[in-house]
């Protein structure tokens, strides 16, 4: 009876011995700016590919790749260390993804969206890349519905646990209530667009504001599924702005460009991540000032398995 006993003693002595391995993964979202301008702006384009080369981050969301094809991403990504990508479309402002590991493209969404949704898996992890409407708050709202409703038939009901949400927003947190109540210009310039454009349009036209106010509602329902904000968590609150950049406000005095800061940028991440995220900024200083119109949001993430 003993012999049994010292066999598997001895087998499991022979076998290797399994440990945790420590996982990391950076993951970056940006908003380049019409394309480098249609393409036409190349010093802007090799500046930005080389400041993600520098960034070294294992995935991107890019929105805005107007005049992209599929193959020009490519192209643009392997420059700056990223032999996979993928491109929602080639018409109007483009929304896509680039990576260090191989892309699963899980869905193409266009229909009932302004640019459309972009979802695509790599190391497990399912990435949505996102750029809601610029101009009309109830057409946002109707974006996050869509999107929150997919999120929760694809991803949850199907127990997934991984999963980002990145991209140009277009819509405040309310958790930025107060950010925005200290930049009123912001408010003040969105008050006056709203107000020409009804006066040129009519009833009809597109209003980015709720009665004349932000409103909250698109950011909470992604909030309420829930997904976790990172850059709220870890970020000071004078430093979330990630619009616009000194390529828009320039020509504004000093004492203007101060206040003209919004924050309609964001990566959003399944409760999975919480714990696992080690950093997250909107980088907004250095580089980025001359880069795009938009600043880039950057969160780093880091746990075993």
């Amino acid at each position: 009876m003993r012999l049994p006993i010292i066999i598997l003693a001895l087998f499991a002595f022979l076998l290797p011995e399994v440990s945790a391995q420590n996982q990391s993964l950076k993951v970056i979202s940006y908003n380049i700016w019409n394309g480098f301008d249609w393409g036409k702006d190349l010093d802007r384009q090799q500046a930005m590919v080389q400041w993600l080369k520098e960034q070294d981050a294992d995935v991107i969301g890019l929105q805005e790749l107007n005049a992209f094809t599929p193959e020009k991403l490519a192209r643009l990504a392997r420059e700056w260390g990223h032999p996979y990508s993928l491109l929602l479309k080639e018409d109007g402002y483009p929304i896509g993804i680039t990576s260090k590991t191989p892309l699963e493209l899980k869905s193409r969404m266009l229909g009932g969206l302004w640019h459309g949704m972009l979802h695509a898996k790599t190391r497990d992890i399912d990435f949505l890349v996102v750029h809601l409407s610029p101009h009309d708050w109830q057409f946002r709202r109707s974006e996050a519905e869509i999107i929150s409703t997919y999120i929760e038939n694809v991803l949850i009901k199907n127990d997934q646990k991984k999963f980002m949400v990145l991209g140009d927003f277009n819509a405040h947190s309310p958790f930025d209530a107060g950010f925005d109540r200290a930049h009123p210009e912001t408010l003040s310039r969105n008050q006056q667009s709203d107000s020409l454009r009804l006066a040129e349009q009519g009833p009809d036209a597109y209003q980015t504001l709720r009665r004349g106010h932000f409103d909250y509602s698109v950011m909470s329902r992604f909030l309420s599924l829930p997904l976790i904000d990172v850059v709220q968590v870890h970020t000071a609150e004078n430093r979330k702005s990630s619009f616009p950049t000194p390529m828009i406000t320039r020509d504004l005095d000093p004492a203007q460009r101060a206040a003209y800061k919004q924050r309609i940028d964001y990566i959003l991440v399944s409760p999975w991540f919480e714990a696992a995220c080690t950093h997250a900024e909107v980088i907004n200083s250095g580089a980025p000032d001359r880069l795009s119109d938009h600043y880039p949001v950057a969160a780093s993430f880091g746990w075993e398995e």
